[in-house]
């Protein structure tokens, strides 16, 4: 038996060790006793290894991971504070005041002359001074009431044949009782307030004296689905088509399933989706097999398959990798606290509107930083980070040459928080109507306030038109056109 020491041909037994009587048998044992010892330093070096993995993930929050802040535990450090002022709270002594300005005359619902005392104090009459009035105008709202319009279809015979005839409703009126002003609040509220099924139908009933049941909220969500279907497409084609668009994903369950939210985004217009996967598939669904453009991303493997020279890698997703080494013991410690501190520079740098020759000398440095970082044999952690950025190096790279390329891919997590707000609220979906409601109406809310347009005012639009089998309006930016699908 190989290495398992022996003495005579007899195999030394470790768990009854004997008194060795003669120098073979004290080698015999030291070669036994030195077999344990380098198992158990085996064995305390992987221990140690995993100790650490799990400290690590101990410490991990906003900063050092893609954790959001909303996560951090009590134990975690606070943000930097700024130092006090020293001032009061509020408007500050001698600053410029400002107020809202008065309506014209003619904008004003009603008028009301409020005259002076007709005695003073002292008994004299009071008589009105012929100079202009102090103005003070008051908004309130008035009482509100839904408009009900009842359709009554007379029905007829024919006096030839007998055919029996039901007169149908006018057109633009909808079949069921929610009419599309009324819709399109339903779906305003359900995404840009935010608002669950519940709390609409409590609205509604509260404010408007319409009660309706939590059913027919859901039946209208629905029918908003089928409503910014064609506009959410359109969205989709466009931003799918953009020379530079932002990409991002992040958890939105369906009751009883995993589903995941998807954002694909342009400054001007996002296009979400629900979909039950993130997997590569999903991602060449949504901008396409053969990618056109640039994808700005995280480090995520399913954007893998879009060329480097086409990728902008977010530097802020960078700087929370960098902390997490720099947080590491010995060598590797070292390297992140290096790598930290040229991402700071970067950031500078790109701030102040250096140019690509500029950067040259922060790029050798951090590829230094990361080729050492890569051959880390005792902290494969970092040698695999490390690794991986050289793979990626050129989309490390690309907002230098191209100034339409943020560094950060800060844009497509800001999208996509209006989603997770959404899934706090209001828990997990609990259909496929559900996840397209939230789609579609999402994609149509976040594009309308992109562009400065009224939601509500939209949503209306989109509704008469799906009602009268119209073309809603377009949500495409002015000017943009679109290239034929292919």
């Amino acid at each position: 038996m190989q290495g398992v020491p022996q003495v005579d041909g007899q195999v030394i037994d470790a768990s009854t060790p004997a008194k060795p009587d003669t120098l073979a048998q004290c080698h015999a044992v030291i070669a036994l006793l030195a077999l344990e010892v380098e198992g158990l330093r085996l064995q305390l070096a992987s221990q140690a290894q995993a100790l650490a993995a799990l400290q690590e993930r101990l410490k991990l929050d906003s900063k050092n991971s893609s954790k959001p802040p909303s996560s951090d535990g009590p134990a975690s450090p606070n943000r930097a504070q700024r130092r006090a002022s020293g001032r009061k709270r509020g408007a500050q002594l001698g600053h410029k005041g400002s107020a809202r300005a008065m309506l014209d005359e003619a904008e004003v619902d009603q008028i009301i002359d409020c005259a002076p005392a007709e005695l003073c104090d002292c008994g004299a009459p009071v008589t009105v001074v012929a100079e202009e009035p102090i103005r003070h105008q008051v908004f309130d709202v008035p009482p509100v009431k839904a408009q009900v319009h009842e359709y009554r279809r007379y029905a007829g015979r024919c006096t030839g044949c007998g055919k029996a005839h039901r007169a149908a409703l006018p057109a633009g009126v909808p079949s069921g009782q929610i009419g599309p002003r009324a819709l399109a609040l339903v779906g305003t509220l359900g995404t840009h307030y935010h608002l669950t099924q519940n709390k609409i139908r409590d609205l509604l009933a509260r404010v408007l004296g319409v009660d309706f049941c939590v059913g027919a909220i859901s039946q209208a969500h629905g029918k908003m689905a089928q409503t910014l279907k064609a506009p959410a497409a359109q969205i989709g084609q466009y931003v799918r088509q953009a020379p530079v668009k932002h990409m991002d994903e992040t958890r939105y369950p369906r009751e009883g399933a995993g589903n995941w939210a998807w954002a694909v985004l342009t400054p001007e217009a996002v296009c979400y989706s629900l979909l039950p996967s993130r997997a590569r598939y999903v991602a060449t669904s949504l901008v396409g097999e053969s990618f056109t453009g640039i994808l700005v991303s995280d480090r995520y493997a399913v954007y893998d398959y879009v060329n480097v020279h086409k990728r902008q890698v977010c530097w802020a997703h960078l700087l929370r990798d960098f902390t997490r080494i720099a947080q590491r013991d010995g060598l590797a410690g070292q390297i992140g606290r290096g790598l930290l501190g040229a991402g700071f520079v970067l950031f500078r740098w790109h701030t102040l509107g250096k140019t690509a020759a500029q950067f040259d000398p922060l790029r050798r440095r951090i590829k230094r930083l990361l080729v050492q970082g890569s051959g880390l044999t005792q902290c494969t952690r970092t040698a695999n980070t490390c690794a991986n950025l050289l793979t990626l190096w050129p989309a490390l790279w690309t907002f230098i040459d191209n100034p339409a390329v943020p560094p950060t891919n800060n844009a497509a997590e800001q999208a996509l928080r209006a989603l997770v707000l959404k899934r706090k609220i209001s828990g997990p979906t609990r259909s496929r109507r559900g996840d397209e409601f939230l789609a579609h109406g999402f994609s149509v809310y976040e594009t309308c306030r992109r562009q400065g347009r009224d939601l509500w005012d939209y949503m209306h639009q989109a509704v008469v038109a799906w009602i009268n089998k119209t073309t809603a309006p377009s949500l495409l930016p002015p000017g943009a056109v679109l290239a034929p699908s292919g």
